[in-house]
């Protein structure tokens, strides 16, 4: 995450250099170093990460295993809208590695639709839902089964 934020940085230094510099040049328009600014910031930050860096799905970690695809996906609903991510992983961490936790957000107000999903080894996958479906979990009864692959939309 560190090698994304810098080749961010990285662009917009880029990006702004270009766009100041150019006009003075006359050569190129100032959008257009902007954009090249830009352009090659991207590029740098995926050699960044390229070289060293780890990208996951989610903003929540990832591991060896994540990485590898050896993750099981499992469902959990009727999750308290209070609930958050680090509260989730700690939970379904007793047991077995987690990999990801993904709270799902409406896209138009951003706030918590009330499920997660959550990545796991898949012996611990197995585990957790046994233990977990039906507990309480912030004053709600959790709902957690294997995650399946969403059907393709018309």
């Amino acid at each position: 995450m560190q090698s994304f934020i810098k080749s961010l940085i990285i662009g917009a230094v880029l990006a702004a250099i270009g766009y100041v510099i150019a006009p003075m040049l006359g050569a190129v328009a100032g959008n257009v170093m902007l954009a090249l600014g830009l352009l090659l910031g991207a590029l740098i930050g995926g050699l960044l990460l390229g070289a060293g860096g780890t990208v996951g799905a989610s903003s929540e970690g990832g591991s060896a295993d994540a990485a590898s695809g050896d993750m099981q996906s499992i469902f959990v609903g009727n999750l308290a809208f209070k609930a958050r991510s680090e509260e989730l992983r700690e939970l379904f961490a007793k047991y077995g590695e987690v990999g990801s936790v993904r709270i799902m957000t409406d896209r138009q107000t951003r706030r918590p639709r009330g499920f997660a999903f959550v990545e796991m080894s898949p012996a611990g996958a197995t585990k957790a839902i046994k233990a977990l479906d039906g507990r309480e979990f912030l004053g709600r009864e959790l709902r957690v089964s294997e995650g399946t692959e969403r059907k393709p939309r018309g």
